[in-house]
């Protein structure tokens, strides 16, 4: 694996996140939505690069799966420091629900799929 580029330095991802791979909860969606806490802006020149990165690229909900296209990072460096993040009170993250389901018990991915290809039209 290729070392991202962060602030103008080749960084290995498992320095970002002290050696962890996994989350202390639940591991966290792809489409997740990541969100700065008045206190995370307050304190985010107190976090390394990356973690400080996440709270300022977060002003408005972002999804865990673009913090890392943006920043260039695996997708699991973001979870972890998201994760911290979360902990430390920087951030919110809002999950998406687990399944979509109508009246009638069955499962309903048609708003889901119209909203993807929306997303996809808008680029």
């Amino acid at each position: 694996m290729t070392q991202p580029l962060v602030g103008g330095r080749i960084v290995r991802p498992y320095t970002m996140t002290g050696g962890r791979t996994m989350t202390q909860s639940p591991p966290i969606a792809l489409e997740a939505l990541v969100a700065a806490t008045p206190e995370g802006m307050r304190r985010r020149r107190q976090f390394r690069w990356e973690a400080a990165e996440i709270i300022s690229r977060s002003r408005r909900e972002t999804a865990v799966v673009e913090l890392a296209a943006l920043l260039a990072v695996p997708v699991g460096v973001v979870r972890v420091l998201a994760d911290d993040l979360r902990a430390e009170g920087a951030v919110t993250i809002t999950e998406p629900p687990s399944a979509l389901v109508d009246e009638t018990g069955g499962e309903v991915y048609t708003d889901l799929l119209h909203k993807v290809l929306d997303g996809i039209k808008s680029l």
